[in-house]
């Protein structure tokens, strides 16, 4: 879909720009997951590993289904002991409620999906040194949680409701 092309185009230049924590706002229903396929295709083609992290456990079954059918096959999931857990995947789809417990695997890019679901970990997470070159692209229909742009550098809006 074109919106989904131009949310791949904003990014790529708002990273370029030297942005490292850019947050892509879409509406509901707009394809934010194919997004993210996009990206992670992206990033693996370049041989960064990936790490997309999700609120709910919900989401953890959701992308992954969303990545197959875009061809994303080579996924771990990071979330209890979950079925598809294989850490030596180069995406990983990680709860952030496991990523507080266990030690983050290293990525090239992290993707926070439902960003506006704000916690405190992401803040001192990203505020690492360690993570400081590495970019966090937060996706959200709705990117107003107070404080927010505190963490995000950038807000990439490659459609609206109306649009």
């Amino acid at each position: 879909m074109p919106h989904q092309d131009r949310a791949i185009d904003l990014l790529r230049n708002s990273l370029a720009k030297g942005h490292k924590r850019p947050m892509l706002q879409a509406p509901t229903g707009s394809g934010k997951t194919v997004i993210g396929a996009s990206i992670v295709e992206g990033a693996i083609a370049k041989g960064n590993p990936v790490l997309f992290t999700v609120p709910f456990l919900s989401l953890v079954d959701q992308t992954l289904v969303r990545f197959a059918e875009q061809g994303i096959t080579c996924t771990g999931v990071m979330q209890g002991d979950h079925p598809a857990t294989d850490k030596d995947q180069p995406i990983q789809i990680a709860s952030v409620q496991t990523l507080m417990r266990r030690s983050i695997p290293r990525a090239g890019i992290v993707l926070i999906d439902e960003a506006h679901r704000w916690f405190d970990f992401y803040g001192t997470w990203m505020a690492r040194p360690e993570w400081a070159k590495v970019p966090f692209v937060g996706l959200s229909a709705t990117p107003w949680t107070k404080g927010l742009g505190k963490h995000y550098d950038d807000l990439l809006i490659p459609t609206t409701t109306k649009q």
